[in-house]
């Protein structure tokens, strides 16, 4: 019987997202060594969109368990997968406190590999708890900021490194889009404030009297918030302004994009968008916060976080940059760069080593 690895996430979003594209493209890569992976994810995964995705796991031939409503029915969930597939180390995605428990009580043998998918802070009676749960496992971060904060938190553990991959054959899947010969800029989030969407408003309050440049915003949830927040700054949403929906061929937008801007006051980890832009072509202009640093991407265009008038000049510089020749350089060495240091390949490589 061969051996498994199980990854447990918490986990159970609308979209399959890099996050999971990464892992199906491991499972893939671990049939050659004869290894088989699972999959455990959580209750809520049954009411939402997730459901549609999972099924599509399974229809690719994944092996896909969803816990019930109860802790003690998961105790025995989740020793009958350990037991029927021959489980040899778990991967931890995300927190889910009662299934840690679980895994420590009812697996002690088997060892834990947890990744810090965003920011951890240690709070209180929770924190305690889970340095307990954690003394034997092998903590790894997401990227280095997250394994920075990690490591503030857990003192006494190493913690290691690996950053996200990225789904890059996936960018090419391109829907109908309205084209514009107008230079356009695209920023992702619907919390104003987290995303800094707000310093972006202020910003093209300025620009819009030098550049005639558009604003593509894409929002995946709570839209009344967001269009509440465009009436507080405008009254009636402007013409440059385009409210675009969530779509699984995010390429979509990326292609038909000029400039991605992420000028995010926090992020949990170094996000996807940046760089999958980037990779489609797009100049990216970002906030300085230390989760949007990488040293492995050297044409990302950074301003001080929430400084609008650092935020207008850089932006400015990026907007009279699209079109020159020069730039397509610039574009080229984004591209490679992405391609050397967060292909999937690269990632489940590194991965495997702690299988």
């Amino acid at each position: 019987m061969k051996s498994s690895i199980l990854h447990i996430c918490d986990y159970a979003a609308a979209y399959k997202g890099g996050f999971i594209n990464a892992l199906e493209f491991l499972r893939k890569d671990l049939q050659k060594d004869k290894i088989g992976q699972v999959y455990l994810f959580p209750y809520r995964a049954h009411s939402t969109r997730a459901k549609e995705w999972i099924e599509e796991l399974r229809r690719d031939g994944a092996t896909v368990y969803i816990q019930t409503d109860s802790f003690v029915k998961n105790i025995s969930l989740v020793k009958k997968i350990v037991k029927e597939h021959n489980v040899k180390k778990i991967f931890r995605h995300f927190n889910d406190l009662k299934i840690d428990i679980i895994i420590r009580f009812f697996c002690p043998k088997i060892p834990v590999v947890r990744f810090f998918q965003c920011t951890y802070t240690a709070t209180g009676l929770s924190h305690r708890i889970r340095t307990f749960l954690y003394k034997k496992d092998v903590l790894v971060g997401v990227s280095k900021s997250v394994t920075e904060k990690a490591e503030k938190s857990f003192p006494d553990k190493e913690i290691f490194t690996l950053e996200h991959a990225l789904t890059l054959d996936r960018l090419s899947q391109v829907d109908d889009f309205p084209k514009t010969d107008k230079i356009s800029c695209l920023a992702v989030g619907y919390n104003c404030k987290v995303k800094g969407i707000d310093l972006t408003f202020d910003v093209f309050k300025r620009l819009r009297e030098k550049y005639d440049v558009l604003l593509y915003v894409v929002v995946a949830s709570h839209l009344e918030k967001f269009e509440e927040e465009v009436r507080k700054n405008f009254g009636e949403k402007p013409e440059w302004l385009t409210i675009l929906p969530p779509t699984e061929n995010i390429g979509t937008y990326y292609h038909n994009t000029d400039i991605i801007l992420s000028p995010s006051r926090a992020e949990g980890a170094l996000p996807f968008i940046v760089f999958e832009a980037m990779y489609c072509g797009s100049l990216a202009v970002v906030s300085d916060i230390p989760q949007q640093i990488t040293d492995k991407v050297n044409t990302v265009r950074y301003f001080k976080s929430e400084d609008v008038d650092d935020y207008e000049r850089v932006l400015s510089k990026a907007i009279e940059d699209v079109n020159k020749p020069e730039t397509q350089n610039e574009r080229q060495v984004a591209k490679d760069e992405i391609m050397k240091n967060y292909s999937m390949q690269v990632w489940a490589d590194r991965f495997k080593e702690y299988i």
